[in-house]
Parts: structure tokens; C-alpha cells; sequence
């Protein structure tokens, strides 16, 4: 399997240059290597992880927004792409969206709709990743905007890779 790879290291060459008849040392980048991201190894899990962070994002946005969504006969909402903010995580973050549209269709709170321009609210979703001491760990950020795509709430969810078993939570 192919690795991927995120994260950059520079290759130095060390020459010797003469100035005024002094040898000095001058490194300067002569290459550019790729080098493992931390989550290359783990890329068959991340699109569980992905979806686990989203659905618990969802469902603190349900808890959040009860006033909104029932102050509304099922106020229309418009599911962005998620957004992937750091090019080391692997892809397969396309399940944090569904995730998203089954607990938010499914709780039959909102009526998630496929044209932006038929939505009361936008929900803008993101995923980046961090460390936490020395595990991995991605954070998932939801915003619940309004039709103009203002913010109006937002979650943050994150969730790290376990040092025992490789698992996320």
C-alpha cells in the first residue's frame, strides 16, 4: 500500500565555499522529501472516526438548538461539504456528511434539503487534526449558520486515538 504522506523535511547539503580565504560550512536546501504523517497508518479507520466525531457533534447541535428547530415546522437545512483543513489527514471524511444528514434528518428535527437556496439554516462542518501529548487526535467543528451563512452556534468535537489499541474515541 501506498504511504501517504503530509508532512515536509528538508534535505540539507553541507558545502565548503571559500570567503576571503576562509573555509566556512554553508548548508542550503537542495531537496524536498515527503515523510509519514502520523495518520497514515491508521487510514482504514479514520473514515469510523470521522463519522464518530460528526454524529456526536450532531447530536450536541440537537441538544443545543431545540429552541430553533422547535419554535419551526421542520426548518429547511442545507449539509455542506465537510471541509478537510489539513492536507496530513487521509481522505474518507465524505462519511462525516452522511453522518450528519442521518441524525439531523432522522431526528426529524430538520428536514435537510439538497439546494442551499431552499434552506432556513446552513450547517458548515470541518475537520482538522491536532495532538494531544503524543497521540493524534482530529478535531470536527460544526457551525450552524442562517440563511446568509452567519453563524449562529457552534460545536467543536474531538476525539484522539487510543494508545492501547489503536481505537478512537
Amino acid at each position: 500500500m501506498k504511504l501517504k504522506t503530509a508532512l515536509f523535511s528538508i534535505l540539507l547539503l553541507t558545502g565548503c565555499v571559500l570567503f576571503d580565504n576562509k573555509k566556512t560550512v554553508v548548508e542550503k536546501p537542495v531537496a524536498i522529501e515527503r515523510i509519514p504523517s502520523i495518520f497514515e497508518t491508521e487510514e482504514i479507520y479514520m473514515t469510523k472516526a470521522y463519522e464518530t466525531a460528526a454524529t456526536r457533534a450532531a447530536n450536541k447541535m440537537l441538544d443545543d438548538t431545540a429552541d430553533i428547530y422547535e419554535s419551526w415546522n421542520r426548518p429547511r437545512l442545507y449539509i455542506k461539504q465537510t471541509i478537510k483543513e489539513s492536507p496530513n489527514l487521509p481522505d474518507g471524511f465524505y462519511t462525516a456528511r452522511k453522518a450528519l444528514k442521518q441524525i439531523t434528518g432522522g431526528a426529524g428535527a430538520y428536514l435537510v434539503v439538497d439546494n442551499i437556496d431552499d434552506a432556513n439554516y446552513i450547517l458548515d462542518s470541518r475537520v482538522n487534526e491536532m495532538m494531544i501529548g503524543n497521540l493524534p487526535a482530529i478535531v470536527f467543528k460544526l457551525s450552524l449558520n442562517d440563511a446568509y451563512d452567519q453563524p449562529i452556534r457552534a460545536w467543536n468535537v474531538v476525539i484522539k486515538q487510543m494508545a492501547e489499541d489503536k481505537s478512537w474515541w
